[in-house]
């Protein structure tokens, strides 16, 4: 009788330690694919930034000049200026593109927050740090 409820109660504690490591694993997989969906918004919502405003900018003319704030997770692994094109790419390989519809210069920073400085030219807007 006893030995009947021993195994009893191990086959209801193993039972118990599956169903608290599944819901574990589940949880975990949420998380983690909500904080990469979080970055890739960062990401793109300030890549965004920076093109509209490099627009707004080059629609001015030349000496128009305009400073913006714009925040990059810590998981960013590369962003460049090519052309038209804004890259960053994320350390879990992710990459996100944003075209502006003016040439750009310059550079973009690492992760953190940062202000930019975005400044008309002839034909294409320079973006500074800074």
């Amino acid at each position: 009788m006893r030995a009947q409820i021993s195994v009893e109660f191990l086959i209801i504690v193993g039972l118990g330690i599956g169903l608290v490591s599944l819901y574990v694993l589940y949880g975990y997989d949420a998380l983690y694919s909500y904080k990469i969906n979080n970055e890739v918004s960062l990401v793109r919502s300030s890549l965004e930034k920076i093109a509209k405003t490099a627009d707004f900018v080059a629609i001015q003319g030349k000496p128009a000049r305009q400073k913006i704030n714009i925040c990059l997770p810590l998981s960013l692994d590369n962003c460049t200026v090519n052309n038209k094109t804004l890259f960053c790419s994320l350390q879990g390989g992710k990459e996100i593109f944003y075209d502006s519809k003016i040439d750009l210069t310059g550079s973009l920073p690492g992760s953190g927050c940062w202000d930019l400085i975005l400044k008309a030219e002839e034909n294409f807007v320079n973006i500074t740090v800074s």
